[in-house]
């Protein structure tokens, strides 16, 4: 069908403008890193900081994103690479290729970038260098498993910790594929699986399971993608979902139900409207595309970023007011700015230069 293969031949852009959004969610969560009192004018207090009262929940669960980003990337590689690595049409060179060029580059700049920035002032600003610095961990993020148990602690640039999980879900995700045991039961039993692992290392457990929540969310899409007729109905469940998702979160004070609810009703939902909404127009949300290109800088510089900010203050001996929605506005802008010029100047030559060179 015409409908179908417009879909199929543009990116999902309503997925990538949440991407970015929930890149920025990590942003806003880690804004209390301002509060210290070499740099601040104000003591911290969670109610008091920027738009509390219109973003509460970014504050107060904003960590919550980096379990969208596993969920929506199971969603994305079941939808691209699941029939290809089925019908051998990518080989582990190749797919291991991709996402080496795509994800590894920045990581790489960030970790060199964060360990100078540790050697030249950690010492004399002790309080911005919140995670493990040693020779262990350095090596340990050279080779992206500085999450997968063999550490201490998180370390070096600590966001990046999700990343070390995403290459390990990929490595679980092509030999399921590639050997052909892509069945429901295999499914379930990961997503089984997934909830020992967690009391084992709890990284682990959450790439797991939200990665496979998210290939069952993206199952359920398969179902639908051709009921157009359908459509508005199909909208009009999930929303009902994510309404019932957000009334159970707010009225069970339980933090492990909560956990449940989001990863796996909430978020699924949410995926499987916007992508409803795109069937119904593949170019909805292509006016905003950059916020999802530029959402893997933003989620992994911004805390980089944090260091530089503190290190110039604390050298010129200044305070400001971070409670100021002015100074949280502009902090935001400059994130997404340098983040648009890491994409553009950084992220593409080097995914280019890797994929010609190999």
């Amino acid at each position: 069908m015409k409908f179908k293969k417009s879909v199929k031949e543009n990116r999902f852009y309503l997925l990538d403008i949440a991407r970015g959004l929930a890149a920025f969610a990590v942003v806003i969560f880690h804004y209390k890193l301002f509060y210290d009192p070499k740099i601040s004018l104000d003591e911290f207090s969670q109610s008091t900081q920027p738009f509390y009262n219109y973003i509460n929940y970014v504050y107060d669960y904003g960590w919550m994103a980096v379990q969208f980003f596993f969920v929506l990337s199971g969603f994305i590689f079941y939808e691209l690479y699941s029939e290809k690595i089925l019908s051998k049409k990518i080989n582990l060179k190749r797919f291991f290729l991709l996402r080496f060029s795509r994800l590894y580059p920045l990581h790489f700049l960030m970790l060199i970038l964060i360990t100078i920035l540790f050697y030249n002032f950690g010492e004399t600003n002790p309080l911005i260098f919140i995670y493990q610095f040693d020779i262990k961990h350095f090596f340990l993020n050279i080779f992206l498993i500085q999450s997968w148990g063999f550490e201490n602690t998180d370390s070096f640039n600590g966001p990046a910790w999700s990343i070390s999980i995403e290459f390990f879900l990929y490595g679980i995700f092509f030999t399921i594929f590639f050997n052909k045991l892509n069945n429901n039961k295999i499914l379930v039993l990961l997503i089984l699986i997934s909830l020992p692992v967690y009391y084992l290392n709890k990284y682990l457990g959450y790439g797991i399971y939200c990665f496979f929540i998210g290939g069952a969310a993206n199952l359920i899409f398969k179902k639908i993608e051709n009921k157009k007729y359908y459509l508005s109905k199909i909208i009009k469940i999930l929303a009902l979902l994510i309404l019932l998702s957000i009334f159970l979160i707010n009225v069970l004070n339980n933090q492990i139900l909560l956990k449940f609810i989001t990863f796996t009703l909430l978020f699924p939902s949410l995926l499987l409207i916007m992508m409803a909404f795109q069937l119904n127009n593949s170019q909805t949300g292509k006016n905003f595309k950059i916020i999802g290109e530029a959402s893997y800088s933003v989620y992994l510089i911004h805390y980089i970023i944090q260091i530089i900010i503190y290190i110039i203050l604390v050298s010129l001996n200044v305070k400001i007011n971070f409670n100021s929605e002015i100074i949280f506005i502009s902090y935001i802008l400059m994130v997404f700015l340098l983040s648009c010029i890491m994409y553009k100047f950084f992220e593409i030559p080097f995914q280019k230069l890797i994929r010609d060179r190999f």
